[in-house]
């Protein structure tokens, strides 16, 4: 007998404990469903769920499925949407439900209307997150995570330099490793990946997005400083039997992802996710003699397993493996030309392989009590060069995380515990090869002296073990408090102690005031951070040097605080939403690196004074008119350094970025967005040192960017797309300083001058074939 899997009433059940492993366990997971005319089960998106005589209530996603907390005292659980007969279930012990709404035959024909975003603020939480659907990631290519933000404003990504083709992300104005990325609440993007791990997940492997704002939550570790991007992968439960999805653009970028899922047996089911891309050809648009990107390849794929036994434990485990290689620089350069001054190049080769389980249980008849594991192991091995620059750096990591929740006498009072551990072991040597003696490796150690080298050992191994606990108070009617604080013992950096607090106010029913509190520290990786330095001709500084572990300095730290204002409203019938945030974050002690004491060098050091981050956020989301939805948004930075000659603003950071999206979508499948970003003056390090020609402005003008996407959705299993980025062409003139000479012995070659695009108009097309939902036999 065949019938649809995710439908199941186990499946809903492991559902619900597969997040109780996130920490959830105080809520309902449910599947509301419609017949279609064949009288087949359908997914019923949109579909309003709420706890009678109360405020708290959610909607269906996408693929029908609903999670919703237990409310103290409250079992009458309405089911309701447009059309349909509402339905009034009680709600006892149960952790997950179905329910099939029958249409209301009032009417010969209902038509059904409303308005959701496709991302917006999760209006239920206290924690300050934005949630990105798979029909916000749609509006775009996406084609891994790097290229998720491009209808998004929260999160800028900005090319590290001109030539890698590395992109980083930028939350509240501070660059990308300051926001911890996670893998479903998991170590994701960190150590060695720090700079390149956002492009080793394809877009078609995510679900959704979550992004935090400040400091998240104390379960997840202590190393958010400006926030947590979480991503959700594709689960057996959510995802479709088949899918695949093709992708090219006009510079030869090719490529190909296949998702497959399968269900062996009731208690059983798996996906494998594959992607592989290319990108063959040489194209170098502005003529500099540079590529424009690197040419080379990316084979890449995930295998996941979910076990549900019925009986409230369930598992799960997954491997994942990705080899990476990127070869780039002046164009016609080949594997003769390297480490020579004929012609300048690079290769960046990653060989990445991971495995990682979780497992728990959900104890019969107590739904708010759960125990979970969290467990995952990594290796990393990073080989590379840049002219005469070598890097090459292996990291071996392990982690665990026991996590244990319940309740203190009613559902009011809710509580997180447990214990981590996080093992990281790191092999990494930087050298400038001897076959260019000029170059050299400046450190000013603590005692005085100096050493001058062409070879670094920055090796390391790390031993965190942590433990942490959080309380949740929650009236269940205006106000809901989220307090933690872990405390976790470095073999390095001794004991870190992270506390951190979250709270909402419902001030309206459709009127919420959020703030949170809270610190955040991180070790940076100086090297893998900082690509665009490796790849210039800048000497390598270490000064002001403050401890005798990693790169010779403190860790980062700072504390973040936050203000959120959020607004729903009806104007002319149609739904909208106003949010407005503001964040500060103060350093205590930061590595910095000063690229303005001198344009011959990039000096690393320990912050002795001053270093923050003002950020402040505008947005409105509304249907402007009917399937015509529009996004506003306006953001203004003040990030300020104390650097070793005095405070400037933080560099290559846009004071001011305006941003509108529009979506429209007809009946018959059509949908088109176009968005157009305005970036404002940016400060340029000082060149005034540099020979003439290889003089920079002090500031970059503002210019203004657009792309657009159309796509048709056929009837199953077929959809199209074409889009194209820049749409107005602009580019940045000289996006590399020095690139006529990039041996020349003043060291003026510096690719890490990037304010703006590096590459003009570019058109993609794309395709995407789904089969049916996921099933078993």
């Amino acid at each position: 007998m065949r019938y649809q899997w995710i439908k199941s009433i186990p499946v809903l059940m492991g559902m619900v404990l597969l997040i109780s492993l996130e920490g959830n366990a105080q809520k309902l997971m449910g599947l509301v469903t419609e017949k279609n005319a064949s009288g087949v089960d359908q997914a019923l998106p949109g579909a309003n769920v709420y706890w009678l005589g109360t405020s708290k209530g959610t909607n269906t996603g996408e693929n029908g499925v609903f999670m919703i907390d237990l409310v103290e005292g409250s079992t009458k659980l309405v089911i309701s949407f447009v059309g349909y007969k509402s339905d009034t279930l009680t709600i006892t012990s149960q952790t997950s439900i179905k329910v099939v709404l029958a249409s209301d035959q009032v009417l010969d024909e209902v038509t059904v209307q409303g308005w959701r975003s496709s991302s917006g603020l999760d209006q239920l939480k206290p924690i300050n997150t934005v949630v990105m659907t798979e029909k916000e990631l749609f509006k775009a290519a996406c084609c891994n995570l790097s290229e998720s933000f491009e209808t998004n404003p929260s999160v800028d990504v900005a090319f590290t330099d001109a030539i890698t083709g590395t992109r980083q992300i930028q939350m509240l104005g501070l660059a990308g490793p300051n926001t911890m990325i996670s893998i479903e609440n998991m170590p994701g993007v960190r150590g060695l990946a720090g700079s390149q791990g956002i492009q080793f997940i394809p877009g078609t492997w995510i679900n959704s997005i979550q992004v935090t704002k400040g400091v998240g939550s104390v379960v997840n570790g202590y190393e958010s400083i400006a926030g947590q991007i979480n991503v959700e992968l594709k689960k057996p439960e959510e995802s479709e039997t088949f899918y695949l999805n093709g992708y090219v653009n006009e510079s030869g970028r090719s490529e190909l992802n296949a998702n497959v899922t399968a269900h062996p047996s009731k208690k059983w089911a798996t996906t494998l996710l594959l992607h592989g891309s290319t990108r063959p050809f040489e194209m170098d648009q502005n003529k500099d003699g540079f590529l424009d990107f690197p040419t080379g390849s990316q084979i890449n794929f995930i295998n996941r397993w979910v076990y549900s036994s019925g009986t409230g434990w369930l598992g799960q485990f997954g491997v994942k493996a990705l080899r990476d290689t990127k070869q780039g620089g002046q164009t016609d350069f080949t594997d003769e030309d390297k480490f020579t001054t004929n012609r300048y190049g690079f290769e960046i080769n990653t060989d990445r392989y991971e495995a990682w389980g979780k497992v728990g249980y959900q104890f019969k008849g107590q739904p708010y009590k759960s125990v979970g594991l969290q467990l995952s192991a990594t290796q990393h091995q990073h080989d590379s060069y840049f002219g005469f620059n070598i890097h090459e750096a292996e990291e071996r990591s392990a982690y665990a995380n026991l996590i244990y929740q319940s309740i203190i006498g009613n559902n009011s009072h809710k509580f997180k515990t447990g214990l981590s551990f996080l093992y990281d072991d790191y092999d990494e040597q930087f050298a400038v090869n001897t076959v260019n003696p000029a170059s050299f490796i400046i450190i000013e150690n603590q005692d005085g002296s100096t050493d001058v080298t062409q070879e670094v050992d920055f090796g390391r191994t790390e031993n965190v073990a942590g433990a942490f606990f959080e309380y949740d108070y929650d009236n269940h009617k205006n106000i809901q408090v989220i307090a933690g604080m872990r405390v976790d013992y470095h073999n390095l950096l001794g004991t870190l102690f992270t506390p951190r607090v979250h709270t909402r106010f419902l001030l309206t029913e459709t009127t919420a005031l959020r703030a949170s509190a809270g610190r955040g520290i991180r070790l940076a990786n100086l090297l893998t951070e900082n690509t665009g330095v490796l790849a210039s001709a800048r000497q390598l500084v270490f000064t002001k040097l403050q401890s005798d572990y990693a790169y010779g300095f403190k860790p980062d730290m700072a504390w973040n605080y936050g203000l959120n204002f959020s607004q729903d409203f009806t104007l002319d019938y149609r739904s909208g939403n106003i949010v407005i945030d503001y964040f500060y974050t103060d350093f205590e002690n930061q590595a910095v690196v000063d690229f303005d004491r001198s344009t011959r060098q990039a000096n690393f050091f320990g912050l002795t004074d001053r270093s923050f981050s003002h950020s402040l956020q505008f947005q409105v989301d509304y249907e402007l008119i009917r399937r015509l939805d529009i996004r506003l948004a306006y953001r203004w930075l003040d990030v300020q350094t104390d650097y070793l000659d005095g405070r400037l603003q933080r560099p290559l950071i846009p004071k001011h970025r305006a941003f509108v999206n529009l979506g429209y979508e007809t009946r018959n499948g059509w949908k088109f967005d176009y968005t157009v970003q305005w970036l404002g003056e940016q400060r340029i390090p000082d060149t005034s040192l540099n020979e003439v020609q290889n003089q920079l402005p002090s500031v970059s003008p503002s210019y203004v960017l657009m792309s657009s996407q159309v796509t048709k959705d056929f009837k199953k299993p077929w959809s199209v797309y074409l889009g194209v980025e820049n749409l107005s062409d602009y580019t940045l003139d000289s996006p590399i300083v020095g690139a006529n000479d990039p041996f020349n012995a003043n060291n003026n070659f510096d690719t890490s001058m990037v304010w703006g695009p590096i590459f003009g108009r570019m058109f993609y097309a794309g395709f995407r074939y789904r089969i049916g939902e996921a099933h078993q036999d």
